[in-house]
């Protein structure tokens, strides 16, 4: 998410790079959910070293903190709905961080919960710890989504 005091300095092109991949999100949104599960390419639609994880599952229960230091997150729903709890990474106890997959485990408690539905999504930055997949209030279902990976280099 982007917290930032309203006179802070914004670095453009991150800005811009975001904004670029939410706009391709927006317009192409019925190609994407015809994508197949697994991770595709988006280097010439938003940025080099951008590309989009589609994913299929069934809510989770208990899901484990992540959070991701070399890209941001773009998240939308395609089919179903889930919970996220979101919390500062400032707020949890860091575990282990594997490079390789740019994944970053930590443990703690969340400071916000929210639903992510069909047709919005949810940026999330390296410092937006969070748990995906939980079951939304309605009930669990199955889900479909992307994740958009923009490479993060504030």
């Amino acid at each position: 998410m982007i917290l930032k005091p309203l006179k802070s300095e914004f670095n453009k092109d991150f800005h811009d790079r975001i904004w670029k991949a939410k706009n391709y999100v927006r317009e192409h949104y019925e190609d994407l959910k015809k994508l197949s599960v697994g991770q595709h390419k988006l280097d010439k639609e938003i940025c080099e070293g951008a590309y989009i994880n589609i994913a299929e599952y069934d809510n989770k229960d208990n899901p484990p903190w992540e959070s991701h230091l070399e890209f941001v997150d773009i998240q939308i729903i395609f089919e179903g709905a889930e919970d996220y709890i979101i919390a500062n990474t400032s707020e949890l106890k860091p575990k282990e961080y594997d490079k390789a997959t740019d994944y970053h485990n930590w443990e703690g408690e969340g400071t916000a919960r929210l639903t992510l539905t069909q047709g919005n999504i949810l940026i999330l930055l390296p410092y937006d710890a969070h748990r995906v997949g939980l079951p939304p209030k309605s009930g669990k279902t199955h889900v479909k989504k992307g994740i958009v990976k923009v490479p993060y280099k504030a």
